[in-house]
């Protein structure tokens, strides 16, 4: 009988120690908006500062405790194969001028090594073009705090862009076909790693784009090779490019990662 409560009450508290982000990955609309930010802001950071550990969120990272360089990640608590990385700092989203800044971290590049928590979740070495990044637009998302995913993409998208791959220049130009009924620009990058590419200023630089016109974009990175060249397919598209169109790039993804099913970990 003490076995058994000791076992109900470690389940409680594991229940009490992530409902902060079940709730934040169940809400939406602009009253909840401030969620996220308060889970990390007032949750996780408050648990490292006094007891060393980031519960509920999986890892924070402040360098020489410099806030506005550091970030967090977090791990859906819904779908274990999806995690996030949010700045430790108040950004709104895509549209902070902060990420045209050269002195700002590069959060994608960052972002992108989570891939290796999201392989030791499942257990085995992950092949990286089934993984994606995305940051939604202002328009298209819950949460008015920087946050990039980092999951699997869906399989029709995998496929599509593979097809396409030979039309993806080194400059912006749009995809020949729709991908999930919305038009995108594509771009294509050639470098075994994501860090020092700076999606958002590639985006900005050559249209132009004030961070107010940039609250109207999502961005998102495929990783792909090119001529057995290892590299990435940034996407970008804007509200209203499509039917029903908000820029919510996250719709590229598949948090249940279906596609580990069907390709072999290599």
């Amino acid at each position: 009988m003490l076995m058994f409560r000791g076992a109900t009450l470690n389940v409680y508290r594991t229940i009490f120690s992530i409902a902060p982000l079940i709730l934040v990955f169940l809400l939406s609309g602009c009253a909840k908006s401030d969620a996220l930010w308060g889970v990390v802001d007032k949750v996780c950071r408050v648990n490292y500062q006094q007891k060393h550990d980031p519960a509920p969120c999986t890892q924070i990272y402040t360098p020489t405790q410099d806030l506005q360089h550091g970030f967090t990640v977090i791990q859906n608590p819904r779908f274990h194969y999806h995690f996030i990385l949010v700045p430790n700092t108040r950004m709104s989203g895509i549209e902070s001028s902060a990420l045209l800044e050269k002195d700002t971290p590069d959060y994608f590049g960052l972002a992108w090594t989570m891939r290796h928590r999201l392989a030791y979740e499942y257990g085995k070495p992950i092949p990286d073009d089934v993984l994606g990044l995305a940051l939604n637009s202002a328009y298209g998302r819950s949460q008015n705090q920087l946050h990039i995913h980092l999951t699997c993409l869906r399989e029709d998208v995998r496929r599509q862009l593979k097809a396409e791959r030979p039309f993806i220049r080194e400059q912006w130009t749009l995809l020949p076909d729709t991908l999930l009924r919305h038009a995108f620009y594509a771009k294509r990058v050639v470098q075994p790693t994501l860090m020092g590419v700076y999606p958002i200023r590639s985006l900005a630089e050559p249209f132009n784009l004030t961070p107010e016109q940039l609250a109207y974009y999502g961005v998102a990175i495929v990783p792909t090779t090119f001529d057995t060249q290892p590299g990435f397919i940034l996407l970008a598209t804007r509200v209203g490019m499509g039917e029903r169109n908000r820029a919510s790039v996250e719709s590229l993804l598949d948090k249940r990662c279906e596609l580990l099913q069907a390709i072999p970990a290599q």
